[in-house]
């Protein structure tokens, strides 16, 4: 390892600085706690505009969201971005946001962690975004543990077994858009629960049948550590461990961006076509993740 590095990285978190380059580092940090967090990634020009992106369609945090306990069939839709949320807890999700804008799509291969992701993923299996979304939850909001390395899910790999090569089955790319800190419901999970060959006591049933989520705040689960971030810092967390929130206790509201990388035969989470004005703006590169395999077609079709 580089000890010139070593100042990069605070005694008690599996964290570096932007421009880190150290990948031996990143990889060991990665590899030892399934989950790293790359300080100052986003500028803070671009916080600011997708804040200002949050902030103009604030009208929609009352309205109709997709999925829920209720079980809305439709939430409203702003050009290709359609509100949704996973529980009455979770609070507001723009899904599909990569439609938002430019900023956005800057988001889809940035370079603060896309080199990593393709490592982890592997470049063998190339690049998808399963799901993109910008959450904003209020008091009292949380998401229950779940995931795990016992969940026999196609993306919920870590390593090949056969060579031990890199062949992360998905990553998560979290950015604050605020400071999130004790108190604002950060995420939660627990660090190298990636390799568990059991489940974790909340994620159990009657007669050792197992669960993908519980629906209690996952900040009060048995080893889970709350993981704070500034403004302009990208958590990265395969989704194999066992992670969620802790609840909000603070008035106001936590806002967040999240950026779902799979290897490309994964299919998008929603099935959100894509407008034929973001994929004309696209460069082939970002293309190239948010289309991985296009459709065959005959001649002239």
């Amino acid at each position: 390892m580089n000890q010139s590095i070593s100042s990069e990285v605070p005694a008690d978190l599996s964290c570096v600085q932007a421009g880190c380059s150290d990948t031996y580092l990143v990889d060991y940090l990665f590899e030892l706690n399934g989950y790293l967090i790359v300080k100052g990634a986003v500028s803070v020009e671009d916080i600011a505009e997708m804040n200002a992106w949050a902030n103009a369609h604030w009208e929609y945090m009352d309205g109709p969201r997709r999925g829920g306990n209720g079980g809305c069939a439709d939430g409203d839709w702003i050009g290709w971005v359609e509100t949704h949320t996973y529980s009455d807890a979770d609070g507001i999700n723009f899904q599909n946001i990569i439609e938002a804008g430019a900023v956005f799509e800057r988001h889809i291969d940035h370079p603060a962690w896309i080199e990593h992701v393709q490592r982890w993923i592997n470049p063998h299996n190339g690049l998808s975004l399963h799901e993109t979304l910008l959450n904003i939850r209020g008091r009292d909001g949380y998401i229950g543990i779940h995931c795990g390395g016992h969940i026999p899910c196609s993306y919920m790999t870590f390593r090949q077994a056969n060579t031990g090569e890199w062949m992360v089955g998905q990553i998560n790319c979290i950015t604050a858009l605020e400071d999130i800190g004790p108190g604002d419901g950060p995420t939660t999970l627990i660090p190298g629960s990636h390799k568990a060959t059991i489940p974790h006591p909340k994620l159990t049933g009657d007669e050792g049948s197992r669960t993908y989520r519980s629906d209690e705040a996952a900040g009060i689960a048995l080893g889970m550590r709350e993981l704070y971030l500034e403004a302009g810092d990208v958590l990265l967390f395969t989704d194999t461990i066992t992670h969620g929130s802790a609840a909000r206790t603070r008035d106001g509201f936590r806002r967040m961006l999240l950026y779902r990388y799979s290897p490309r035969w994964i299919r998008s989470r929603f099935n959100y076509a894509l407008s034929p004005e973001l994929l004309e703006r696209l460069t082939p590169e970002r293309r190239q993740v948010v289309d991985p395999i296009p459709l065959r077609c005959p001649p002239g079709a």
